[in-house]
């Protein structure tokens, strides 16, 4: 059971949601302080039995089906075959603008329920929901964030959408939308070293946690940007557990709003019903036992899209099968959006324990898990991106397992009714990575995995162009 302070607001009930989501209205919510964030504390982890550690992105594999790259601009790379010369540019002025679009890919029924999510969007009459899951691609908020700006650009902006109102790692960001974090919070997701392990992540696959009155959180719209400047709803999501304390809600210079999180374990919300505009929400414990948040929804008034992005570095699509399915699925029923984006496999190809049947294996239990809470929902896979590694000097190998992870992904993928999208060849295919480090200035970064901000725009811009073709 949630107990509110009411006397800090107007409830206002509704018989269509479920009995552990309480309404708010908060009309004298009149625009975000002036006050500027004091940026402090850290996202601890909480310290207790881990369940082990998932590879992570460094780990060395030999495997070079291409054979060398040079990173030279002036190499004439003879190495190559005239096909690979022909699409990687070789002895031209490389040009991004001529790499084909990628398109999306899969069975036509797939491709149709994909496509029609975009039918939706063109339509303008009513909120359309797109939400991305995956590792670092989306974890860093650039490319979902061109997307979002994208596609809100042509249909509306209904909202920032998901975000983390406390950072549960050092670096956090979000496009168009404003966050700050003071005090100490601990920190949770798959299998983050001494993490609880218990699977309680909610619907993104972690969590921050704290009891203390000197810990609080804000998220805001944003003030100049295009998209991101009014909401009308901030949905707070928090485990409710049997020693759960009180939380303080406090939107804009209002009353505060005091949310109890003591219960039975399971799912908790306090949707803030606000005039649309600029707001700002802040988050903190009451002090009296833990507060376990796990995200908060920012919408405003449709029609339009909302872009949510729940990315954890470093993970794969394995997580899945480690979070609770009872507490996410409480919250995708509420909220299903229309198209599920599922990124993962940089990760994956750079296991050296796995191999593509033992992969194929893993992402079919994974899949399988996904369909147990989204059974309806369009759903696209989204592969790893180009990689490099080092051999010496200036000469590079492309990574191998890049391209067998795509290929699995893109043969299981119409098992579970789910189209996919080779992130490699979305950038050019093998060596694209190498050529776009040498763009000036650089698209992607010095590791050769991840793109600069200007790259992840450019492979958002290209996530839209499957749907459009343009």
């Amino acid at each position: 059971m949630i107990l509110l302070a009411l006397a800090f607001g107007v409830p206002a009930a509704s018989a269509a949601e479920p009995a552990w989501v309480q309404t708010i209205e908060v009309p004298d919510a009149h625009g975000p302080p002036d006050t500027p964030c004091v940026q402090s504390g850290s996202a601890k982890s909480p310290g207790v039995s881990s369940t082990g550690s998932s590879a992570t992105e460094s780990t060395p594999i030999d495997i070079a089906p291409m054979g060398t790259f040079v990173l030279d601009p002036a190499s004439a790379q003879p190495q190559l075959s005239p096909e690979d010369r022909a699409r990687l540019q070789i002895g031209q002025v490389y040009d991004v603008a001529k790499v084909p679009l990628e398109p999306f890919r899969g069975r036509p029924e797939a491709l149709d329920r994909v496509h029609a999510v975009y039918d939706a969007m063109a339509r303008r009459d009513h909120v359309v929901r797109i939400a991305f899951w995956g590792a670092s691609h989306v974890a860093g908020e650039y490319y979902t964030g061109e997307v979002r700006r994208e596609l809100q650009g042509q249909f509306g902006d209904a909202g920032h959408g998901f975000v983390m109102p406390a950072a549960p790692w050092s670096g956090y960001r979000a496009s168009d939308a404003n966050l700050c974090t003071q005090g100490a919070w601990v920190s949770d997701y798959d299998r983050r070293s001494g993490g609880r392990g218990d699977g309680m992540l909610g619907v993104a696959g972690m969590s921050v946690e704290s009891s203390s009155t000197t810990s609080l959180g804000w998220v805001q719209t944003t003030r100049s940007n295009p998209q991101g400047q009014h909401v009308s709803r901030f949905e707070v999501q928090y485990l409710l557990q049997p020693e759960g304390g009180n939380l303080d809600l406090t939107v804009d210079s209002a009353a505060p709003v005091r949310v109890s999180t003591r219960g039975a374990t399971g799912p908790g919300m306090t949707v803030l019903k606000v005039p649309d505009g600029p707001h700002r929400l802040t988050v903190q414990p009451a002090g009296d036992g833990p507060v376990r948040l796990l995200g908060v929804n920012m919408e405003g008034e449709g029609p339009g899209v909302v872009v949510d992005a729940m990315g954890v570095s470093g993970r794969t699509v394995s997580s899945w099968t480690r979070w609770d399915a009872t507490l996410q699925a409480a919250y995708l029923a509420r909220r299903t959006p229309d198209l599920a984006v599922l990124a993962y496999g940089t990760n994956e190809a750079n296991d050296p324990s796995l191999n593509p049947e033992g992969y194929r294996t893993q992402l079919r239990a994974s899949l399988q898990r996904f369909r147990e809470v989204l059974p309806n929902t369009a759903c696209l896979l989204v592969g790893p991106s180009d990689r490099g590694k080092k051999v010496s000097g200036t000469t590079y190998a492309i990574w191998g397992p890049t391209a067998w992870v795509a290929r699995v992904q893109a043969e299981t993928a119409p098992e579970f009714g789910c189209a996919s999208w080779d992130l490699q060849a979305v950038t050019g295919g093998p060596g694209s990575m190498l050529r776009w480090r040498l763009l000036d200035p650089p698209w992607a970064a010095a590791d050769l995995i991840h793109f600069m901000a200007a790259g992840y725009q450019e492979v958002g811009r290209r996530f839209v162009g499957a749907w459009t073709g343009v």
